[in-house]
């Protein structure tokens, strides 16, 4: 008789409804495939061909799973968008990530860093939570050298950052927003410190920079010319590309598809290659 013991325990109760099919709880089919979905749910699957999935689909209770095959509290801890699969019980499971189609990620959407809830939609923003400079500081260092907010960043008294908004076109969609970081000189962000409660601010400028967040879906972003455009108190300012030869400049200047906003969810979200 082979004993089983495992310290994971999976991070949902033993209530939540998990998605198994009549074979692996009526037939006693071994459980082959465990899937953790990107939106937190659960499957439990055999190694029996599926044709109609709706025919032989059964919800039931973790715990039940549990029950059924106390093996699979090896894999409690997989993260979501991954699966672990085996030949048979005895086997050791392999865990890899799910290849996403783009139409199931546009369905999908996507667990949110800022308020910790699951959004059924690909996000149409995307930022840092601070310039590229500021993640080369060692972390007993950053006290005593940096200045962060939400909105504004000050490196040693001589390095001057600002969030601002850049924003493009999406065909038959809302505006996509990439928050990044511009570097500007002192003068500049000393101008705009005094400004930054003057309703009027938004007649001032623009003013020039660099942009000092690092965009991963195109080739490097980091010092790409760019003019900060101030807006009405409250709005972030808005991010205009220069540099005409750069990807980013064109769909600024042309718009994108919904399916360029998936290949951006794609590789940021899910690690996959970017396009």
């Amino acid at each position: 008789m082979r004993f089983f013991f495992s310290s994971k325990k999976f991070p949902d109760a033993l209530t939540k409804a998990v998605y198994t099919t009549i074979h692996v709880m009526n037939e006693h089919s071994p459980i082959t495939l465990v899937s953790h979905e990107l939106d937190g749910d659960w499957q439990f699957m055999g190694a029996e061909p599926v044709g109609d999935y709706t025919k032989i689909a059964k919800v039931v209770g973790l715990g039940e799973i549990i029950k059924k095959d106390k093996s699979v509290l090896e894999v409690a801890d997989l993260p979501r968008g991954y699966q672990a699969t085996r030949k048979s019980k005895k086997d050791k499971w392999s865990i890899v990530k799910i290849e996403y189609t783009d139409q199931e990620i546009e369905e999908m959407g996507f667990q949110c860093s800022s308020c910790g809830n699951y959004h059924k939609e690909i996000p149409f923003a995307y930022g840092a939570d601070a310039p590229y400079r500021y993640f080369d500081i060692p972390e007993n260092e950053l006290l005593n050298r940096c200045e962060l907010t939400n909105d504004i960043c000050i490196i040693d008294e001589k390095e001057f950052y600002i969030k601002g908004n850049l924003i493009i076109s999406v065909e038959n969609r809302e505006d996509f927003h990439w928050n990044v970081w511009v570097q500007i000189t002192e003068q500049a962000f000393k101008k705009m410190e005094e400004e930054w409660t003057d309703e009027n601010r938004f007649l001032t400028g623009p003013y020039q920079g660099t942009i000092a967040t690092s965009l991963k879906v195109y080739p490097e972003t980091l010092g790409l010319l760019v003019n900060i455009h101030t807006q009405k108190v409250g709005i972030r300012p808005k991010v205009e590309v220069l540099e005409s030869q750069h990807p980013l400049f064109y769909e600024q200047e042309s718009g994108i598809s919904t399916e360029r906003v998936v290949s951006f969810a794609k590789h940021i979200l899910y690690g996959h290659p970017s396009s």
